[in-house]
């Protein structure tokens, strides 16, 4: 169809030059073949360039008709959003009025030190009887001693971290709770392209923030962890060394009450 119509344009134009010629110079028509070539390819790119804008006005068409569909509104977003739970926060009797300090710190992650000695039975020292022990006996108990300090240290500190993630927790639900709103919402200004960006900006600090309270209270366990395999190891490690020494006992008593019996018959012998 385009060359078709190219080449009715160029014989219209080739005749509308024929004829000012003919009337020019009477009824004797003069011809140049290399104007009328210069014509014709001027002629020929002419239709190439409008055929271009054609194209590029229709592939205009085309993205404009994109842009607008998702530019269109979804208003049944709402359905997307899930239920939540809400948080919860342990409370105890305190019978005794040894856990309400305890409670205190666990829902709002102050005070551990405090709480932690009105809950815990309190750890004694040798005080005047230390230096009556042997140097042995003194590394044995320094370093088991030591690990009841170590796990005190990490229960303290996963009890903080626990209550400053509750204390935070009313904070955090609200401004998911906004951006529930936001996300949810089919006002046209928070539903343009920055806007969603907006969105999903603050969806991925608030992913960060969770993140990094769940890698607190991560490595809060795994202080509680380490601290009882040390534990652990102290008691197996004193055990063996309570069996090493009873063995190595009962070889020496047994050395001594068979070697002198041996000794006493070797004597009596003719």
């Amino acid at each position: 169809m385009k060359t078709r119509t190219a080449a009715a344009v160029t014989a219209a134009v080739l005749v509308g030059i024929s004829a000012p010629a003919a009337a020019q110079f009477g009824f004797s028509i003069v011809s140049d073949p290399g104007a009328y070539t210069r014509m014709a390819t001027e002629l020929q790119q002419a239709i190439r360039e409008y055929e271009a804008i054609i194209n590029l006005y229709q592939m205009s068409q085309a993205a404009y008709a994109n842009m607008e569909r998702a530019a269109r509104n979804i208003t049944t977003k709402n359905v997307w959003m899930p239920a939540t739970a809400a948080w919860t926060y342990p409370t105890t009797s305190n019978t005794y009025g040894t856990t309400a300090e305890w409670m205190r710190t666990a829902n709002t992650g102050v005070g551990e030190q405090a709480a932690y000695q009105s809950a815990t039975i309190p750890l004694q020292k040798y005080s005047g009887v230390w230096d009556t022990l042997t140097s042995a006996q003194q590394d044995q108990l320094g370093r088991s001693y030591g690990s009841v300090e170590i796990s005190d240290a990490a229960a303290m500190n996963a009890l903080r971290q626990v209550g400053l993630i509750r204390s935070n927790s009313a904070a955090t639900d609200s401004a998911i709770a906004r951006l529930a709103a936001d996300a949810s919402s089919n006002n046209p200004e928070l539903n343009t392209q920055v806007g969603v960006l907006n969105q999903v900006s603050a969806a991925g600090v608030i992913a960060a923030r969770q993140q990094e309270n769940a890698n607190q209270l991560l490595a809060a366990l795994v202080d509680q962890q380490v601290a009882q395999s040390k534990l652990q190891r102290d008691a197996i490690a004193t055990a063996i060394g309570a069996d090493i020494a009873a063995r190595q006992k009962a070889e020496q008593n047994t050395s001594a009450i068979w070697g002198g019996t041996t000794a006493a018959r070797m004597v009596r012998l003719p």
